[in-house]
């Protein structure tokens, strides 16, 4: 070999080939101590990890039908105690003006709620499930306690948007509340009848959900008087002094009109958006008991005048009380 072959040898060997076998040496060393024990004697591991754990099967039985029924009544029962624990309903409603204190009415709803889910957590338990002890997580979560929070103590403002207020009639919010709970309890009753195997819980949710449908329709009564069924016609279905609320075709039609001032100058002066409209409630709401979605709308309107707006729907797959949820869960 000549003296330049030895020489580019020595350079390959400086340069690359001492990262290479330094590196292979490193590797071979971090292999070797994870082969070997630590120091509290255990194996060490290297490469692939644990299998990703698999959930649950998601079995539907009528224990799971129970338990949500369950779970949904009680949710009912703890917001009308928030209600009443609050004194909610002794403050006359500007929206309301004839409706006295409901309290005691809303106390016999919560009762009747409370025994439902006893009811109905002896069946689950025939069944051979767990008692569910608790609230709808989901139903929670979502809805009653985002009405909560909404109508007392509205919404911070960010970066992007203002202020809400707290509500204006925070009364007319939880009466409103309670109707649209009890068509719940009432819906959710008859939405299971055909899904469960037992003619024993057929009947205990049709008794369940009777009860709850005339609860909602006296509750209706009381808040809308005369308003029996919906109507089509909307102006038969809303009272004759209700205020329009359909924006003046003014300043959004002639924004780079000047404004009219005293000497015809100035900019426009500022338009209010109009506030959503309250839906009256009804007795009636649909033929044959409707299962599809209950709205509810309350609280105070957002700068654009939008209140708050809920769509209260019958359990399904995400609020199933499953085996293995349980409360102490959360």
């Amino acid at each position: 070999m000549s003296a330049i072959q030895d020489q580019n040898s020595t350079t390959k060997f400086g340069r690359r080939g001492l990262f290479r076998i330094g590196g292979l040496t490193a590797a071979s060393a971090v292999a070797i101590a994870a082969c070997g024990k630590s120091e509290a004697g255990e194996t060490g591991n290297i490469g692939v990890g644990q299998d990703t754990p698999t959930l649950p099967a998601p079995v539907i039985d009528n224990g799971v039908y129970l338990r949500t029924l369950a779970g949904i009544e009680q949710s009912i029962a703890a917001a009308y105690e928030r209600m009443l624990n609050a004194d909610m309903l002794t403050v006359a409603s500007s929206t309301f003006p004839d409706i006295s204190d409901l309290s005691s009415l809303v106390t016999q709803y919560s009762e009747h709620h409370t025994a439902a889910a006893a009811t109905l957590n002896d069946l689950a338990v025939a069944q051979g499930a767990e008692r569910w002890e608790c609230g709808n997580t989901r139903l929670d979560s979502a809805f009653i306690d985002v009405v909560f929070d909404y109508v007392l103590n509205g919404v911070v403002a960010t970066d992007s948007a203002k202020a809400i207020a707290a509500s204006d009639d925070p009364t007319r919010d939880m009466l409103n509340l309670v109707h649209t709970l009890e068509s719940l309890s009432a819906a959710s009753c008859q939405g299971v009848v055909p899904q469960v195997s037992e003619p024993v819980i057929r009947a205990a949710a049709t008794a369940v959900g009777v009860v709850s449908a005339r609860q909602a329709a006296l509750m209706a009564l009381l808040l809308n008087p005369g308003g029996y069924v919906a109507s089509s016609d909307a102006e038969n279905a809303r009272p004759a002094d209700t205020t329009t609320t359909s924006l003046a075709p003014t300043p959004t039609q002639n924004i780079a009109e000047p404004g009219q001032g005293a000497e015809g100058g100035g900019d426009p002066e500022p338009v209010t958006a109009p506030l959503t409209e309250i839906p009256l409630p009804v007795a009636i709401p649909g033929q044959f008991g409707s299962l599809a979605a209950i709205v509810y709308v309350g609280g105070a309107g957002d700068e654009n005048g939008v209140r708050l707006k809920l769509n209260f729907e019958t359990p399904s797959l995400n609020s199933y009380a499953y085996p293995f949820d349980s409360c102490a869960a959360g």
